[in-house]
């Protein structure tokens, strides 16, 4: 094992470029990770709790390099005794070293360095485990009640990810590149806990890849299931600190991000058809399309930063599989998910709009 010191590791609390900025990020004051580089390690974090009261952690997988790659996990979600305890409609703990090593065998291709065209392979990885129900957001302890007896949840997403990220910016103070992705709930994870995340590294180039997290505008995510969410999670003030309006208009978020971040690269993938986002927001196969580009159009194509990249279909999640391809409405060419990753991230100029025919 050894001592994993960030490639331009920077004294405790400075800020990188020059900048006399107050630091806004989480606190950088724990040890430096211990890893061996080329393989994943888990590290337990006492003070993290999944949603059955049990500590968690997180996996890292060093490379020699300055970019970081930080992926939240996905896993559904629960707000109340029918989706939490009946339904059971979220991924729960406990999660430590033993889950790891079984959800290593299934890792989706962002993390496969044997893959040449993988756009992320060469950078040191981050993976965030999912077991709060609450889109890695929340920070509650509720008491769910039923017909059953009485379960207490713990919905401590966000202080778990503060708690993670911690740990991470402890090492790595002043990476070059950061991207911060995720999938389903990863990726409402990803978007929800990236503006923490970007003033955390705030001299870095950051990048944003949202996979079938879609912020849909207005009801299209139903007011009463909105409203479930927040009480839940215990996530109003946390709504309310991230943009005015989001309460009742989670999509305004797209917007706020790229004028407080206009330089950022920023990415949402999903199907036309989401089966899966689609039945938690109780809308049908054309409902959910209506939306979802009526979303795009409004809040991430008048912006140069967030860009789309959707297929058609009710795929659910496109990373695990990053060689899908779809036809654009502005040519006959296709367009292929990895490299337009590649392109995003490598801040080229073919990172455009890539929408269904």
């Amino acid at each position: 094992m050894v001592v994993v010191m960030g490639s331009a590791a920077l004294g405790a609390g400075s800020i990188s470029c020059g900048s006399s900025a107050a630091y806004e990020g989480v606190p950088r004051d724990q040890p430096p990770l211990t890893a061996t580089p080329g393989t994943w390690t888990w590290v337990d974090v006492p003070d993290s709790l999944c949603q059955d009261g049990t500590p968690t952690g997180f996996a890292v997988n060093v490379q020699d390099t300055s970019d970081l790659f930080i992926f939240f996990e996905g896993g559904g979600a629960c707000w109340d005794y029918l989706t939490c305890v009946v339904a059971d409609t979220a991924t729960h703990g406990p999660v430590g070293a033993n889950e790891w090593a079984m959800r290593q065998q299934t890792l989706p291709e962002p993390f496969d360095r044997t893959r040449m065209t993988n756009p992320f392979r060469n950078a040191t990885m981050i993976y965030v485990p999912y077991c709060t129900g609450d889109l890695h957001v929340g920070d509650n302890v509720a008491m769910y009640t039923g017909a059953g007896a009485p379960v207490t949840y713990y919905h401590k997403g966000r202080p778990d990810t503060i708690s993670f990220l911690s740990r991470v910016a402890s090492t790595w103070k002043d990476p070059a590149r950061v991207v911060v992705s995720g999938s389903s709930a990863g990726g409402f994870g990803a978007i929800l806990m990236y503006d923490l995340t970007r003033k955390t590294f705030p001299g870095s180039r950051m990048y944003l890849i949202d996979d079938a997290g879609p912020l849909l505008e207005g009801d299209a995510l139903p007011a009463a299931e909105k409203q479930a969410w927040i009480s839940a999670w215990n996530i109003g003030g946390f709504i309310d600190d991230l943009c005015a309006g989001c309460q009742t208009d989670f999509s305004l978020l797209n917007t706020t991000l790229t004028k407080s971040h206009p330089n950022d690269r920023m990415a949402l993938l999903s199907s036309l058809q989401d089966l899966t986002i689609r039945t938690y927001f109780m809308l049908t196969p054309d409902m959910f399309q209506t939306d979802l580009l009526q979303m795009i159009n409004d809040r991430l194509l008048p912006s140069q930063a967030f860009r789309p990249f959707v297929i058609t279909g009710q795929q659910h999640t496109l990373l695990g599989t990053m060689t899908t391809s779809m036809t654009m409405t502005s040519s006959t060419t296709s367009a292929v998910l990895e490299p337009w990753l590649d392109s995003m991230i490598n801040d080229k100029s073919d990172f455009v709009p890539a929408l269904p025919q």
